[in-house]
């Protein structure tokens, strides 16, 4: 009986170690890894704005970018969310000064590749461009956004996330825009 408890003390150490180690490990390799994971978010974010604002100056403000051209500013981008199928949705909005949704562009997502996947297809996504805060609805509810066969929940999370970023942009607009 001593040795059964001495076999199954042991096991359990051996465990713990190991969990121990494994955590170790894990730790390290997120502390040497998340600045290059961050820097990497950023720039795909820098390149999505850049797709929507080509000729613009970003420049960053609490929560949101201005963007300015000939030091004016003609609109503002930010970031929305959306919980899609997979997961996390991460969207780059921009508006223009005149209301309009200038474009949208997904930075990140967990979608399922060929169906959810297909939110990051241009056809889905330059059906957001031009329209104004109260068009960003699907078709079936009186909107203009086509859904995606099979996409149906990741097209409704892009959606939603874009109208309510869009709103949140339309107060600044409002706030004041020279």
């Amino acid at each position: 009986m001593m040795q059964k408890a001495s076999s199954v003390l042991r096991i359990a150490l051996v465990l713990a170690l190991v969990c121990l180690v494994s955590g170790i490990l894990l730790g390290a390799t997120y502390n040497l890894t998340w600045e290059r994971i961050a820097q990497a978010e950023q720039a795909r974010l820098t390149a999505a704005f850049a797709q929507i604002f080509p000729h613009a100056e970003l420049k960053a403000k609490n929560g949101y970018y201005e963007a300015l051209e000939n030091g004016k500013i003609t609109g503002y981008a930010a970031t929305a969310q959306g919980k899609g199928f997979g997961g996390r949705i991460s969207i780059a909005v921009g508006i223009g000064g005149d209301g309009i949704i200038k474009g949208v562009r997904i930075i990140s997502h967990a979608e399922t590749p060929g169906l959810g996947s297909r939110i990051t297809d241009e056809e889905f996504l330059r059906q957001f461009e031009g329209k104004r805060l109260e068009e960003l609805r699907l078709a079936k509810e009186g909107g203009t956004i086509e859904a995606i066969t099979g996409a149906t929940i990741s097209v409704q999370a892009v959606t939603t996330a874009v109208g309510d970023k869009a709103k949140e942009l339309m107060e600044l607009l409002t706030e004041g825009m020279p």
